[in-house]
């Protein structure tokens, strides 16, 4: 049947799941789209982590929202010929008679979905990530409506839609808006004063953002106004201000607060403290100063800047220069009054011969020096490799737990472990073998399972653990699709082959 002859499918209704209006109680949040913008909205669910429903009206249309610890992980919309039935008879993945049948209710489309068996799990994931964007993005022009966000239980991994970055989603929604007057609700009050958040739940490095979007980004280096800031990219102003409502939706840019911009206690009380270490130290001691010197400005360098090396330095090189650094800076040899810069330089000796002795931490620190207006910010990846260490550390010891039978303790290393590198897909792979040992974090051990599989769509343990997992639940369609998937990756895996076949035999 042509596209244009279909007639949209009724999956349900949203208003049948979603509060009305008029029932507004304690835990939800009422704002009108004219004043509060869609992108300003999910810019608050997704940096506070909020979890509940959000719910989008604009007569005669009605579209919830699910949030999950400030994820997206489901949109039910009201209109018939939006809902995910509908998409898959127009993108030829279901006939219009399977897609009739099995979708009813409206948030167990997704679990229905990969029920069906259609195609392998990496693929009907690619087509709900399309369905959910195709629904989100108009959602960010909206110029009129009501949002109302209800805290509820967050739906179970089975019914989620793993989305990868929700930050990604969030920002491909602001740059489809073409509607000035929604860019300009979005942007605010353009006297606001604006600046780099220094402790924000993302950064430059963890978002997506074009080459372009990046420079005007980065070009931020001091509190300005909204306003000042546009007015630096008047032949790409659409972009500017686009990047503004992003980065301010993400929390990568904040509001200064100009009172802290008159009163810097912090800088106030450590010069204080410096003029009087140098009055304690005197004129006569010119090796302690140097060492004063040398901690406060080290934070402003990398590794090789301030072990004095070059960037090919081999690892001899890397561990002599920090030999002699140790004992020109022996903690026994300076005074009291300066100890402290002392510790503080040979931690950072520490830290650097630790990272560039070793060729794979030392690959991953050039990468992240290489990235665009990394230089001068030392700090800022010296955190990343840390949490990177700790990451691996915690990884590793929640191994030995897990052997052991600490499953608490593992679990509990773990959680830091993919906090610090949700990149890392054994360490979800571990955690949910870990979370599965006890029925009752089985829901917990399917979402980390879905986790590792949105990292790695090719990681056949985790297919076949979940698919364990389904059966044990009695889901045995999910447990077969699971198994049939991994045989698609390893056609020989003898552990796929022996479930499917049991499953089979049944």
């Amino acid at each position: 049947m042509p596209e244009t002859e279909m007639q949209p499918v009724s999956c349900h209704r949203a208003a049948d799941i979603a509060p009305t209006l008029v029932s507004c109680r304690s835990g939800l949040n009422l704002e009108r789209l004219e004043i509060t913008p869609f992108a300003v909205i999910c810019g608050e669910l997704l940096r506070e982590r909020r979890t509940g429903h959000l719910t989008i009206v604009r007569q005669p249309q009605r579209t919830v929202l699910y949030w999950s610890q400030g994820d997206l992980v489901l949109i039910a919309p009201d209109a018939p010929e939006q809902s995910l039935g509908d998409f898959l008879v127009r993108k030829g993945v279901l006939p219009r008679e399977k897609v009739l049948a099995m979708f009813s209710e409206p948030t167990d489309v997704v679990a229905k979905f990969h029920e069906s068996g259609v195609g392998d799990l990496s693929s009907r994931q690619t087509v709900l990530r399309e369905w959910m964007a195709a629904q989100f993005l108009p959602l960010f022009s909206l110029d009129e409506g009501t949002a109302v966000f209800t805290e509820s239980e967050p739906l179970p991994p089975e019914k989620r839609v793993f989305l990868q970055s929700t930050a990604a989603f969030l920002l491909g929604g602001i740059r489809s808006i073409t509607n000035g007057l929604v860019l300009r609700r979005s942007l605010g009050d353009l006297k606001r004063m604006i600046r780099v958040s220094r402790d924000g739940r993302f950064d430059f490095e963890t978002v997506p953002l074009t080459a372009a979007e990046r420079e005007i980004a980065e070009s931020l280096t001091q509190p300005t106004t909204i306003e000042s800031f546009l007015r630096q990219f008047t032949s790409d102003s659409l972009t500017a201000a686009r990047v503004v409502i992003g980065m301010m939706a993400l929390g990568i840019y904040v509001v200064a607060d100009e009172k802290s911009q008159h009163e810097p206690p912090e800088d106030m009380a450590q010069m204080q403290r410096d003029l009087e270490l140098l009055a304690a130290i005197g004129s006569s001691d010119p090796r302690s100063l140097r060492a004063v010197a040398l901690s406060r400005q080290m934070d402003a360098m990398d590794h090789y800047q301030f072990l004095g090396i070059a960037r090919a330095a081999s690892r001899a090189e890397v561990i002599a220069t920090a030999d002699q650094m140790k004992k020109l800076y022996d903690i026994n040899t300076y005074p009291p009054v300066v100890r402290d810069s002392i510790q503080a330089i040979n931690q950072r000796i520490d830290e650097a011969v630790n990272v560039l002795k070793e060729a794979t931490s030392r690959a991953a620190y050039d990468r992240l020096l290489a990235q665009p207006g990394a230089r001068g910010r030392d700090a800022t990846i010296q955190q990343k490799m840390t949490q990177k260490m700790i990451a691996e550390q915690n990884y590793q010891k929640a191994k030995e737990l897990s052997v052991a039978g600490d499953y608490y303790g593992a679990i509990v290393l773990l959680q830091q472990a993919v906090e610090f590198a949700p990149e890392r897909a054994d360490a979800w792979y571990l955690l949910g073998a870990c979370q599965e040992r006890n029925p009752r974090w089985r829901r917990d051990a399917v979402e980390s399972y879905q986790k590792a599989l949105s990292v790695d769509p090719n990681f056949v343990d985790v297919l076949i653990s979940l698919g364990d997992l389904y059966k044990a639940e009695g889901l045995t369609s999910r447990a077969q699709t699971c198994f049939e998937d991994a045989l698609k990756i390893e056609p020989e895996n003898p552990q796929a082959k022996s479930r499917l076949a049991a499953l089979k035999k049944k």
